[in-house]
């Protein structure tokens, strides 16, 4: 039977006097699911709508961690692949070039975000398409030789295969939690910087020691294994009061300013997002030359702050349900602008570089992961997945050419790295200003959980 969301007052609608209650007092956290027939309305509690725990609900929170380990992972882990490519098997290739081919890998994956999520039914079957294809793009990656074959299977091919499945793992956990909706997201994702670190230091001692083909043989049969056992983890779960017959919406039913000021927000602040993940080896190897270039101490910094984004994201979850996601959102970018501009910019030595990479790991990404969070709490939970999948299409540009444009700076300024922190650090912080229509909007009080 067709089901319809409605609002309903609960018993009676009039009062001791025989007088109309206020409605829109008396309907505040109940929904009412209201089955086509001529039978009483079924009144369900917003809090009871959504299980917030559960065995089942943290399963779902498991797999979601374990796929962004591998697929978030991956990205972040580019900066030892990026610095072995630059030193060893193609010396005569710039960064820049380089750096387009993770750009590349993410610009399609998001630019899929938007065609391919359903909200309706087919998340695991579109998983598990992603991750085949997935699979297939790192073996064939393993066999690369050529500069344009990395641009094809690291880059073109496999970000067309994580973009099938992408925005699923940011979405699926909101199905499941409400109250707890910041911190079961902030774990999920938190895979991508507990699976950088770890990804990266594999990569790193593997890459030394048993070469390049077999590390990415070895990489890809262990993300197989990973993304079988997580399949079986997941569970979608419709919304009770939700239509899943409804027709699916490229974009919500009216584009408002709030939404056009989170996109922007995603647009701007990306550019700067990513930089000292992917430069951080060669910004190590350059700043402290007494180092060894096939040292692990070249990408420790990047270890560490692929760990500290994991941890850091799980806080942001939980900071998110106790001050708003908005406002966690908003010193994400504010604060990891503050970073590179200020404390990047002098961070010379060893011990500098990594107290400025923990920093930056602990507080300059938690955007990503309360993006869902911010995204349900501005527009609902209708249509969560297409929202939240637009959201991600709108950082596709500065995933792209960030980090290049970042290169080029490099290059263009005489290998000056102020130049670069300055570059990257500024955009978070435009990013950072473009959030706050949407917050101001839905309240104008500052102290305010938004």
């Amino acid at each position: 039977m067709p089901i319809e969301a409605t609002f309903a007052h609960p018993q009676t609608p009039f009062g001791e006097l025989g007088q109309p209650l206020n409605r829109e007092k008396s309907i505040i956290g109940q929904l009412s699911v209201k089955a086509d027939t001529e039978s009483a309305t079924t009144l369900i509690p917003l809090e009871d709508a959504y299980p917030d725990g559960g065995l089942r609900a943290w399963l779902v929170v498991l797999g979601c961690f374990l796929y962004a380990c591998t697929v978030f992972g991956w990205g972040l882990n580019w900066g030892v692949l990026q610095d072995y490519y630059h030193t060893t098997m193609f010396p005569n290739t710039s960064l820049s070039i380089l750096g387009t081919i993770i750009g590349l890998a993410n610009f399609v994956s998001l630019k899929l975000v938007e065609r391919i999520t359903n909200p309706n039914g087919f998340q695991q079957k579109m998983i598990a398409i992603s991750c085949s294809l997935a699979y297939l793009c790192l073996l064939a990656s393993a066999f690369a030789t050529k500069v344009y074959q990395l641009f094809l299977f690291q880059g073109c091919l496999l970000g067309l295969s994580q973009g099938i499945g992408m925005p699923l793992y940011f979405s699926l956990c909101s199905q499941w939690f409400l109250k707890r909706r910041g911190l079961a997201t902030g774990i999920a994702v938190s895979g991508s910087g507990i699976g950088g670190g770890i990804e990266t230091l594999l990569m790193r001692q593997l890459i030394v020691k048993i070469g390049y083909r077999n590390t990415m043989l070895t990489f890809s049969s262990l993300h197989a294994v990973i993304w079988i056992f997580a399949w079986f983890l997941l569970k979608e779960r419709l919304h009770p009061g939700l239509n899943p017959t409804a027709k699916k919406r490229w974009l919500p039913k009216k584009i408002t300013g709030s939404f056009c000021s989170v996109a922007l927000s995603m647009f701007f602040g990306v550019f700067g997002y990513l930089t000292p993940y992917y430069l951080s080896a060669t910004y190590t190897r350059q700043m402290v030359t007494t180092l060894d270039s096939n040292s692990l101490l070249v990408t420790v910094p990047l270890i560490v702050m692929n760990f500290c984004l994991g941890i850091g994201r799980i806080t942001a979850g939980r900071l998110a349900d106790i001050f708003g996601a908005t406002n966690m959102f908003f010193c994400s970018f504010f604060i990891g602008g503050l970073l590179q501009m200020v404390f990047w910019t002098f961070a010379r030595s060893y011990a500098t570089i990594m107290v400025f990479s923990v920093l930056n790991g602990l507080i300059g990404s938690w955007f990503m992961s309360l993006l869902p969070v911010v995204c349900a709490k501005l527009f609902g939970v209708e249509g969560l997945s297409t929202i939240t999948g637009f959201m991600i299409l709108a950082n596709s540009p500065g995933q792209f050419v960030g980090t290049t444009i970042a290169a080029v700076v490099l290059s263009s300024s005489g290998n000056n790295w102020t130049a670069v922190s300055l570059y990257s650090g500024s955009m978070q912080i435009m990013g950072a200003l473009c959030i706050l229509y949407a917050r101001f909007n839905k309240e104008r009080s500052i102290f305010v959980k938004v």
